[in-house]
C-alpha cells in the first residue's frame, strides 16, 4: 500500500516507542485493532511548525496523533490539551473537524502527551494558487473556506461550552504583548525593526478589541481538508492557537499572502504567495489586525528551531525572513490613514450609510445580541439531536417564534429595496452583520430561497 501524502520517515529528534504507543492504543483505545501485533505504522507528516504530527495505521483503520516535541518548551506554546478540547466541542456541534478520540496526559507513554483523532481522507492544497485547479473550482474551494470560517465564528462560546476557553476582553492587545516577549526571550540578535513595530502595533490597537468569538488562530487554506472530489470543506485542522477573540483575526491570517514581500517566493514558501497588495482597502481595526498577524508568527517559529523542537524542516529560514517581514510591516502602517470607527459605520467615506441605512442596522444589532446570539445553543443542540431524523427538516419554533418578533420590530424582508427602503451598500453592512449567526438571515426573512 502507497505511503500516506505529504509524510516522511519519523524524524530522529520526534522518535518515541512505537510498541509502547501501539500496547497502549490497544488497551484505550475503542475499535483499535488488537491483531496481529507489532504492525502499527507511523509516518510523520512533513508540514507543520509546531507540535509534531504522526499518521498511524494498522490493518484497515487510520488514525492522527499529535504530541508535544520533546525537549525544552516556549512558554504557554504546544497545549494540546487545548486542541483537542477545542476539537471535541466543535465535532459536537457538527463543525467539520476530525473525530477526536483519545486524549493521553501520561507523558511516559511515549515521552510527551498526545491525543488521537479520526485520519480524514481528502485533499490538502499546499500552494495558495491550486494549480492544477480549473479557475471555477478553485473560486469554489475558496467560497467554501471562507463560508466554514464564518461557520465558526457564528457559534457562541457558550454554545459549545468553551466559557473559560479564553482570557476574556483584549485579545489583540494580549497577542502583541505575547509576541513581543516570545520575540524578546527568543531572538538571537537585536533588529531595531522589530522593537518599532512592537511598539507601533501596541499604539495602535483595534477600538474593538473586547468582542468574543472562537477564533482559529491559523486559518488558511493548507489547514483545511476538502472532499476529495466536491469543492466542500470536510475538516479543518490545526487548532493550536486557538482561543476566544476578534474573528477579524481569522480574516486578517487568512489574507495574509497579500501583503507577503515578494522577496520569499523561493524560500519553500508557496503558500505565502504575493497576490496583491490589499491594505488600502481596509479600516483602521482590520488592517492593524493585517499587520499583527503579518508579523506574529515568525519569531515563535524561528525560536522552536533554536530550542530543536520545530516540526518543520525549513525552519531555519524563518531567521532569515524575521528582519525584512518586520520592515515591510513597518512600511505597511504608513500606506493608510488611520480612522476611527468600523466597516459598519462608514470609513473614509468608502462605505457611507444612508440614515435609514445607520438605524436599521444599530436596531438589527442590538436585536442580534438580544434575542439572536442567546438562542444559538438552543439551535446547535437542535441540529445536533436531529442530525439523523426526518425532523432536520422542520422549522424548529423557536425560528418561527424569532421571526414573528422581528417582523413586529420592522425588521423584515430587508433585502427588499422597494419594502425596506435599503440600499445596496445598507443592506450589504446588515448582511454583514447577520452572518454571524448561521440561521440570522432567516429570522429577518433574508434568507436564500429553498
Amino acid at each position: 500500500m502507497a505511503a500516506e501524502p505529504d509524510t516522511t520517515e519519523v524524524r530522529e529528534r520526534h522518535r518515541f516507542d512505537q510498541g509502547a504507543l501501539e500496547e497502549y492504543l490497544c488497551q484505550h483505545l475503542p475499535g483499535f485493532p488488537l491483531q496481529p501485533p507489532g504492525a502499527l505504522l507511523v509516518r510523520q507528516y512533513s508540514s507543520g511548525q509546531s507540535n509534531p504530527t504522526f499518521y498511524l495505521r494498522k490493518g484497515l483503520r487510520s488514525y492522527v496523533l499529535r504530541k508535544k516535541p520533546h525537549g525544552p518548551l516556549l512558554p504557554q506554546a504546544h497545549k494540546i490539551d487545548r486542541e483537542y478540547r477545542v476539537q471535541k466541542a466543535l465535532f459536537a456541534a457538527g463543525f467539520p473537524v476530525a473525530e477526536p478520540l483519545l486524549y493521553c496526559s501520561d507523558a511516559s507513554v511515549i515521552g510527551a502527551e498526545f491525543y488521537m483523532m479520526q485520519h480524514v481522507q481528502g485533499r490538502i492544497f499546499r500552494n495558495l494558487a491550486l494549480p492544477g485547479v480549473s479557475p471555477a473550482e478553485r473560486s469554489a474551494l475558496y467560497i467554501a473556506a471562507a463560508e466554514t470560517l464564518a461557520r465558526l465564528h457564528s457559534f457562541s462560546i457558550n454554545s459549545l461550552g468553551l466559557q473559560d476557553f479564553g482570557r476574556g476582553p483584549g485579545y489583540c492587545k494580549r497577542q502583541v504583548s505575547t509576541w513581543r516577549k516570545q520575540y524578546q526571550a527568543a531572538a538571537h540578535t537585536d533588529i531595531p525593526a522589530m522593537n518599532d513595530l512592537a511598539e507601533w502595533l501596541m499604539n495602535n490597537l483595534p477600538a474593538r478589541d473586547d468582542e468574543e468569538y472562537l477564533i482559529h488562530g491559523d486559518f488558511r487554506i493548507d489547514n483545511i481538508i476538502f472532499h476529495p472530489t466536491e469543492a466542500r470543506v470536510i475538516a479543518v485542522l490545526d487548532w493550536e492557537l486557538s482561543t476566544t477573540g476578534h474573528p477579524m483575526a481569522d480574516f486578517a491570517y487568512s489574507i495574509i499572502f497579500y501583503v507577503w514581500p515578494k522577496d520569499f517566493r523561493n524560500m519553500k514558501m508557496k503558500n505565502m504567495q504575493n497576490l496583491n497588495n490589499i491594505a488600502g482597502n481596509l479600516d483602521s481595526d482590520e488592517f492593524a489586525k493585517v499587520v499583527e498577524e503579518v508579523m506574529r508568527t515568525l519569531p515563535g517559529v524561528y525560536a522552536r528551531y533554536l530550542l530543536g523542537n520545530s516540526a518543520a524542516e525549513n525552519s531555519h529560514e524563518f531567521g532569515n525572513m524575521v528582519k525584512p517581514l518586520a520592515e515591510k510591516g513597518l512600511h505597511l502602517t504608513t500606506m493608510t490613514s488611520f480612522t476611527t470607527g468600523s466597516l459598519s459605520s462608514g470609513v473614509g467615506e468608502l462605505f457611507p450609510l444612508s440614515q435609514k441605512g445607520q438605524d436599521v442596522l444599530r436596531r438589527v444589532k442590538d436585536f442580534m445580541k438580544k434575542h439572536v446570539f442567546p438562542a444559538q445553543k438552543e439551535m446547535t443542540e437542535y441540529y445536533v439531536r436531529n442530525k439523523n431524523s426526518p425532523d432536520i427538516w422542520k422549522k424548529p419554533v423557536l425560528i418561527e417564534k424569532l421571526k414573528e418578533m422581528a417582523k413586529a420590530e420592522g425588521l423584515w424582508n430587508l433585502f427588499l429595496p422597494a419594502i425596506s427602503g435599503l440600499g445596496q451598500v445598507d443592506y450589504a453592512l446588515i448582511a454583514e452583520e447577520t452572518g454571524k449567526c448561521f440561521f440570522a438571515s432567516e429570522v429577518f426573512n433574508c434568507q436564500a430561497p429553498g
